[in-house]
């Protein structure tokens, strides 16, 4: 492999080189050694590659809607170098078998990978055998509490016990869905004849709130990581933040539930929407605010791709979720250009937090000795959404049309460059 050198890059504020070795951040500094291949990035900053810990790549029985060559290749144009594969696919990652038809699948990825596996009330002994191989690809266990187009959900608080019992003895985060399925059936049955505007309601915020804290009471019984994600909703910040030193407890949250409320949807229509639903501004503020104070762990993209012509059946028929791998780092970045967080955060949220958490070695820093998975970015490259050119096959967007600055230009996975934009 040879040896790449990016010179003059913007690393942490200061002007650096970086030499890349056999996969390696093998040095960063003022000097300039010999490499093979040069780049010179002057005015270019360096950030670790994003780490998505939520991702619903799909493949096996829904490869129409992605699969890891098409996933992966809308990854890295998003600057992503890692990606979480989330289980609710068909069939679910619920036991070793279907998990090994996955990592079958997998082997067409272009980026580094891990996979959450399902926790239901009926497949506790099949996970526990699955997690007794010990295996190193497995990031987290994935719990819902609501159905989110599939009815693998745990409604059950001697169940949810269970699962955090295995997360505790396999020191294993589990990431939750907090929507509670009861309530959202009691506030869906209010509602005749609903359209994509009444999705906020009929999954209402209470739904989520409920769910967090219960969830967090749990933990504080038990013990293990629980880390939350998508959250929506203030309410769901405020309660996290009271008990952050209480418990293991993490926050997720999406470029969606930062950045758009449900009065995009005007426009948007099923496009925008999404489990948990996009919510009010008084959400978004709260969000942002969560981010700047510490509350907010990380940033998981969320990316759901379907079928266009899913999302363009009536709201009823239509299933959640819309991509995102290719849009999250560009519309964070433009928050940094508009002041409302620094690039530091902004690598802390997207690539130190994740990293840290779901303890992937040697990742998410720019440190000599880690895995030179690196992305470049240029602050004040302008860019327009356009679903048309996403690499993803999932061809639409609630972004539609909107514009920023500040945007990826090379992404480098474990020292190779994979993706490279025109500078």
């Amino acid at each position: 492999m040879p040896e790449i050198l990016l010179k003059n890059a913007s690393i942490n504020g200061k002007i650096q080189n970086l030499l890349i070795k056999n996969n390696i951040i093998d040095y960063v500094g003022t000097n300039l050694p010999d490499a093979d291949i040069e780049y010179d990035i002057r005015g270019l900053d360096v950030i670790p590659g994003m780490i998505d810990p939520h991702v619903h790549v799909r493949d096996l029985k829904q490869s129409e809607k992605e699969d890891w060559s098409s996933a992966s290749n809308a990854a890295l144009k998003g600057g992503i170098t890692t990606v979480f594969d989330m289980p609710n696919t068909r069939p679910p990652t619920v036991n070793l078998q279907f998990l090994n038809a996955k990592r079958e699948k997998a082997k067409l990825a272009k980026v580094n990978y891990k996979f959450n596996v399902a926790a239901t009330s009926q497949n506790l002994k099949e996970l526990a055998e699955l997690l007794d191989t010990k295996p190193e690809d497995v990031a987290a266990l994935k719990l819902f509490l609501a159905g989110s187009n599939s009815n693998e959900f745990v409604d059950d608080e001697e169940d949810i016990k269970q699962i955090f019992d295995l997360s505790l003895k396999y020191n294993l985060p589990v990431i939750v869905h907090t929507e509670w399925q009861k309530c959202v059936e009691e506030y869906s049955a209010k509602v005749q004849n609903p359209t994509v505007s009444d999705h906020n309601f009929m999954r209402n915020s209470e739904c989520s709130v409920k769910g967090t804290d219960l969830l967090i009471s749990l933990a504080k019984e038990i013990g293990n990581k629980l880390y939350l994600a998508h959250i929506s909703t203030a309410e769901e910040i405020d309660i996290i933040k009271a008990n952050k030193e209480k418990c293991r407890v993490f926050c997720e949250v999406t470029p969606h539930h930062l950045l758009i409320n449900e009065e995009i949807l005007k426009t948007a229509g099923n496009f925008g929407k999404v489990n948990p639903p996009l919510r009010t501004e008084k959400d978004n503020k709260r969000i942002m605010q969560g981010i700047i104070e510490g509350t907010v762990d990380t940033i998981g993209t969320d990316h759901a791709p379907h079928l266009l012509s899913e999302k363009l059946k009536e709201y009823s028929q239509a299933p959640a979720g819309f991509p995102g791998l290719e849009t999250a780092l560009p519309l964070l970045i433009n928050e940094v250009n508009k002041g409302s967080f620094d690039l530091k955060k902004l690598i802390e949220i997207t690539s130190f937090n994740t990293a840290k958490i779901f303890n992937l070695k040697n990742r998410g820093q720019i440190k000599e000795g880690y895995f030179a998975d690196l992305t470049v970015i240029d602050m004040n490259k302008t860019w327009k959404i356009e679903a048309k050119n996403f690499k993803t096959k999932a061809k639409y967007s609630p972004y539609e049309g909107m514009s920023g600055k500040g945007d990826v230009v090379m992404t480098f996975v474990n020292g190779e460059l994979r993706f490279e934009n025109n500078r």
